[in-house]
């Protein structure tokens, strides 16, 4: 799962909503979870009339926290824990190779020292790490993925939280948890992540860190953006899959397709969300954020 332990714990609810926070909207999803999977009851989102939240640090948080009353106080959404995500403005990545024998202890010491010497200090940043798996032809060393979040952006959310009185479920970064949500069990090398929306333009492709991509316009612009992604997109994925607000997401995907040779497609709703056929054919793609933070926040 994408949530980090020194993020956020979990609280484990079966009833939670998912709050995608946009500059000029919020998103909610609402989910139960039955077994192992989950059934979608609400998908809501209110636009803020301004802008509530710029290069992800919240802007107005008197008018967000209103935002957000307003839509847990819906019906239906009676009890809900909210579950909320670490934009990847607000995060920072580094894959990382240690000594395979530390406990958690020395691995925690390991990627604070690491990330130090990239400049990124555990007293503006929140630390925590996965670990990835062996180093190629070094059997003594452990692939890890070191990620930091900005303390304020932390504190901002745990406070919005607090001030909207509800059980925070999970507090997950951006990127991983969409990928979690949308690859499913897929293997990471062969299923890219491209999220193209108001707040994040991002790429990820394998375990990750993700990279920023620059602004797309609706018209034209998609070569740029092929060639920005190019690079990034070594060894070559079986499939690529778009999630986001862009309104030209499907000519970016057929572009990727014809250009670039992969299989690329708006992403669909994964298995594990319980849809009608026809439902989840009209699912909007601008939902998958909200949707990836309540199943987190259910997991």
């Amino acid at each position: 799962m994408a949530g980090f332990s020194l993020f956020f714990g979990r609280s484990n609810p079966r009833l939670c909503a998912g709050l995608d926070i946009a500059p000029d909207r919020v998103r909610l999803a609402l989910l139960r979870r039955i077994g192992q999977r989950a059934q979608l009851l609400k998908l809501t989102q209110r636009l803020t009339g301004g802008v509530i939240c710029q290069d992800g640090q919240i802007t107005d948080f008197e008018a967000l926290t209103l935002i957000c009353r307003s839509l847990l106080d819906e019906p239906g959404c009676e009890g809900a824990a909210v579950a909320l995500a670490v934009p990847v403005r607000c995060l920072s990545g580094q894959r990382l190779v240690l000594p395979a024998d530390a406990h958690p202890l020395q691995r925690q010491q390991q990627v604070h020292a690491e990330m130090a010497a990239y400049g990124i200090s555990a007293e503006d940043h929140a630390l925590d790490y996965r670990e990835l798996g062996p180093q190629p032809g070094s059997p003594l060393d452990r692939q890890v993925l070191a990620v930091a979040a900005s303390r304020l952006a932390i504190e901002d959310r745990l406070s919005l939280a607090a001030a909207i009185a509800r059980p925070l479920a999970t507090l997950a970064p951006e990127d991983l948890c969409l990928a979690a949500w949308l690859r499913e069990d897929r293997r990471t090398d062969q299923t890219a992540i491209l999220r193209l929306d108001r707040g994040a333009r991002w790429l990820l492709h394998g375990d990750g860190p993700s990279h920023a991509l620059p602004e797309v316009s609706a018209r034209g612009a998609h070569l740029t953006l092929l060639a920005c992604a190019a690079p990034l997109l070594k060894p070559l994925p079986r499939r690529l899959l778009l999630s986001g607000d862009h309104p030209a997401l499907g000519p970016i995907a057929r572009a990727f397709a014809k250009y670039g040779g992969l299989d690329a497609q708006i992403a669909a709703p994964p298995s594990a969300l319980m849809l009608a056929p026809q439902i989840a054919a009209q699912m909007p793609p601008d939902y998958q954020l909200a949707l990836a933070l309540a199943w987190e926040g259910l997991a």
